[in-house]
């Protein structure tokens, strides 16, 4: 369910990205995708919570930077280059920071795995935004019951 959930703040981001405002997201859509609505309330819940605490999503001093991790070639070889595009996709939302996007690397290589692709990157990036260890930051705990709603 993790990565369902965040699947679809992706997929949320990418449309307010797109100059959606948050109201005008078509939750009917998801539904039909085959999402709960307590995945879909969850990764709203999320957004919300970021937005409620006035965490940049969309962070513009980094896209004004235009700096980019280069990756070296041992790590191109490991991973596929749709899950390198996903990574990339992450940090650009604001999802993920350039240190996440480092540790998402670091445990996929140290854990051994090959031909990475972006269901690996879900499972590690999902784990780090929703189990953070910052006790003063309980957003990023919450995962709402199925019968829970965000009004």
């Amino acid at each position: 369910m993790q990565e369902k959930i965040f699947e679809l703040i992706v997929n949320i981001l990418n449309e307010m990205r797109d100059k959606k405002e948050f109201n005008e997201i078509d939750i009917n859509k998801y539904t039909s995708e085959g999402y709960t609505r307590a995945e879909i309330n969850t990764a709203f819940a999320w957004i919300f919570s970021k937005i409620e605490s006035s965490e940049l999503i969309f962070d513009e001093k980094r896209k004004k930077s235009k700096s980019h991790r280069v990756y070296h070639k041992a790590e191109k070889n490991l991973f596929r280059r749709e899950a390198l595009g996903y990574l990339i996709q992450l940090k650009e939302l604001g999802i993920i920071s350039e240190s996440d996007e480092e540790s998402i690397i670091d445990k996929l290589i140290s854990a051994g795995y090959k031909d990475i692709g972006t269901e690996e990157i879900k499972m590690i990036a999902s784990t780090m935004i929703f189990l953070n260890s910052d006790p003063e930051n309980n957003a990023y705990r919450l995962v709402l019951q199925n019968n829970d709603t965000i009004n």
